[in-house]
C-alpha cells in the first residue's frame, strides 16, 4: 500500500512538473464550482466502484488536479486548437494512469464499463437535442 502511495505521488509531481513546463503556467486555483463538481464525480465514483476511505482521498485529489491542469490547457491553448486538443490528450491519459494506480485490478474494470457507459449516455442525450 506505502509502495503505491509514493507511485502515486511520484507520478503526479511528474505530471505537474512536464505540465507546468508545457503550459508555462501555474496552475490556477481550483474554483469552488470545480471543486463541487469533482466532489460530486468523486462521490458518485466511490460508491459505483466500493472505494475505501483512502482510495476516495487519493482520487479526489487526482480528479482535482486533472481539472486544474485542463483549466490552464484552456487558458494557455485558447487560441490554438491543436494544441488544445494535444493538451487535454495527454492530460486524459495521465489522469487514467493515475486512476489505474489507485484503484484494485477489478475496481478498474467496473471504472472502465462505468465511464462508456456515461459516454454513452452523454452520446444519447447530444443526439436528441
Amino acid at each position: 500500500m506505502r509502495h503505491s502511495v509514493k507511485i502515486l505521488l511520484a507520478l503526479a509531481a511528474t505530471w505537474l512538473l512536464v505540465a507546468g513546463a508545457q503550459a508555462q503556467t501555474s496552475l490556477p486555483a481550483a474554483t469552488p464550482t470545480a471543486r463541487a463538481a469533482v466532489e460530486r464525480q468523486a462521490k458518485q465514483l466511490a460508491h459505483e466502484l466500493s472505494l475505501s476511505p483512502d482510495q476516495q482521498g487519493r482520487l479526489r485529489n487526482v480528479l482535482l488536479l486533472t481539472r486544474q491542469h485542463m483549466d490552464a490547457d484552456r487558458t494557455a491553448n485558447a487560441a490554438n486548437p491543436a494544441a488544445l486538443r494535444t493538451a487535454m490528450a495527454y492530460d486524459r491519459a495521465k489522469s487514467e494512469e493515475l486512476i489505474r494506480e489507485v484503484l484494485t485490478p477489478a475496481q478498474y474494470v467496473r471504472y472502465q464499463q462505468y465511464k462508456a457507459q456515461r459516454i454513452g449516455q452523454l452520446r444519447m442525450t447530444s443526439q436528441t437535442d
